[in-house]
């Protein structure tokens, strides 16, 4: 596995208990649910950027 920078971000608690959960379903880290969420949102803001 490739080590990733330790980062500190402000979410708030029902956002981060609906992060555990979808998780827990989809057999992920709590990371690995964030990245790829914020990964999508970046991809369509540069999508719309391209329009």
């Amino acid at each position: 596995m490739v080590e990733k920078p330790v980062r500190s971000v402000r979410i708030p608690d029902g956002r981060w208990q609906a992060v555990k959960d979808k998780a827990r379903r989809e057999n992920k880290t709590a990371s690995d649910v964030v990245n790829e969420a914020l990964e999508e949102h970046l991809a369509k803001d540069e999508r719309r950027k391209k329009k």
